[in-house]
Formats: C-alpha cells, structure tokens, sequence
C-alpha cells in the first residue's frame, strides 16, 4: 500500500535549458519534481535556490503551477537564476554550457529541513550540485540524515572530482548511473577494471562504497537492476526521438514512483524505461503532459 507519509525531496539544481533561443524549465532535481509531481499521492519539495529577478519569478510561478512544495526553495539577491545553454545538433547526445556562478550554487542550509528529513523520506541528488563550496556543503549536512538517498550521478563536464563523488557514493542507498559514466568512474576508482564487463564493474562500485542498489541505464537498449545478490534486466524500446533533455531524469522519477510503492522491481524497471522512452518523444526535460497520455503510451507498447 502506498505511505501517504513519504516524501521526496530533490535537491540542486533549478534552471533554464536554452535551447534554439527558447527558454524550457529544467535541471536535473527540477525534472525529477517535475514527473514525480504529476501523481498526485506524491509529496515533492524542491530544495534549490533562484536568482531575485525575473527569470526566477517565472521559475517560482511554474513551480507552484506543478504542485511543486516551494518551502525548501531560497531567493538569492546576489546571484541569478541558472542557465543552460544546450546543443541539440546530435539529439541522441545533448551537449550542455552550465553557466556559473548562480544562485543554485549558493543553497543556504536549512535547520527545518535537516530536522524533518526521516526514514521514511527519500533524498535524490546529484553530483553537480557539489561544485560550488557552499551548496556542497548544504548537501553534505543533509546526506548524514537518515532518509532514503538517490544518487542519480549526472557527471556533466569538469564539475566533479574524486574527492567529493567518494562522499556521495559513500552516502548512497540507490544509485542510477549511465554506460557512458560507469565507465568514467570505474576509471577514477579502479582503472584496472576497465576491461571487465559490467556486472564486474558494478559489483565493484557496490561492494567498495556498500551501496545496496544500482541501476545502470542504456536509453533504447534497456536497463538493469543490481542488488548485493541479484540483477535485472528489462529491454528498452525504440521511438522516434525528439531531444534526450531530461530521459534519465524521467527514468528515475517513473522508477521511484514504483519503487516507494514497493512495487514489484521488474515492473518498476519497466515503467521507468517507458517513461524514459515517453518523454524523448517530447521537447524538453518537462514537456506538458498528464499520466493518462503516459498509460496510453504503455499500452500502445504493449501491443
């Protein structure tokens, strides 16, 4: 049975995907809220921070709009609201400018916040978020509370290191992670692995930093689950590609909406990749929709 007391806070960062001189809400914790708050028996929060200016005044507006909890997301008069400039040319590998210093950049920490997270939260960040000092720091206080911590890695550029990825594995009940940077961080941690297949490379990451569960994603070829004794697989589909802007985000908001369910993992995996294949029909990382187009989309599939 679904707990109406569980709640999922994603945190980091909010901004706005230039991409062909239009402006599309996003960043990965924002897409995350964004899908999870379509069901409305989820209680999302968005922990952030955006610019006093106009951009943010149209963020905030949306982000109310989408039944999105603001509580947790600050205004910074110092700083503006994130941007990012996105390359489209190749749709099948979005090229991204994160531009800096914005205000997500500067998450203050917030005591209420560290108090109320429990067992019985869930937590989904990301390794961008640590490249400035002191939102680095706002998650690191959070990471030692004891909820449910997604670790959805999303290395983008040079804005991680080995120092602060340790921490956040270390610190990681679930972690979602891609072929492209597996690879990368087994070359950061253990390169004499590089030429083993996957499962070894997983096995690594789980049993060095003792993270209990993995998904490794493959967009149209599938995905897999590992736990400390099992794995599973399910088989991706192929669709007609609009942008890959927010699939994995997608991806892990379809999952967890199973998984916080205790949902069958198979099923879970499932719907996730669906929902990944869902939104690259669509523009964007949070495309206008509402569930039963997603439903009606499983069951084209199906057949």
């Amino acid at each position: 049975m679904w707990n109406k007391d569980c709640r999922v806070f994603c945190f980091g960062e909010v901004l706005w995907d230039e991409v062909n001189q239009e402006d599309l809400p996003g960043g990965a914790p924002l897409n995350v809220s964004y899908h999870l708050a379509k069901d409305e028996r989820m209680d999302v929060y968005t922990i952030s921070s955006l610019g006093l200016d106009e951009e943010g005044d149209r963020m905030w507006d949306l982000l109310r709009g989408w039944s999105i909890k603001t509580r947790f997301v600050q205004r910074n008069e110092n700083y503006s609201t994130g941007r990012v400039r996105a390359d489209t040319s190749n749709k099948e590998n979005v090229v991204y400018d994160i531009l800096e210093p914005v205000a997500w950049d500067y998450i203050e920490k917030d005591d209420e916040l560290t108090d109320i997270l429990g067992v019985d939260d869930c937590l989904v960040f990301g390794s961008l978020s640590c490249r400035n000092k002191v939102t680095r720091n706002t998650l690191f206080e959070l990471l030692k509370t004891n909820c449910f911590k997604v670790f959805d890695i999303n290395l983008r550029g040079n804005f991680y290191n080995e120092e602060h990825l340790r921490m956040l594995l270390q610190y990681t009940d679930l972690l979602k992670i891609n072929e492209e940077e597996l690879i990368e961080v087994i070359r950061i941690f253990r390169t004499e692995l590089l030429h083993t297949n996957e499962e070894e490379k997983m096995r690594f990451l789980m049993s060095h930093f003792e993270i209990p569960q993995v998904i490794i994603t493959r967009g149209a070829e599938g995905a897999s689950f590992y736990t400390v004794t099992d794995r599973i697989d399910i088989v991706g589909v192929s669709v007609d590609v609009v942008d890959t802007i927010g699939c994995g985000d997608a991806f892990l908001a379809g999952f967890l909406r199973q998984h916080l369910k205790k949902e069958p993992l198979k099923v879970a995996l499932y719907r996730a990749s669906m929902m990944g294949a869902f939104i690259a029909c669509k523009k964007g990382g949070c495309p206008p929709y509402e569930l039963k187009e997603y439903d009606l989309f499983l069951e084209t599939y199906r057949r």
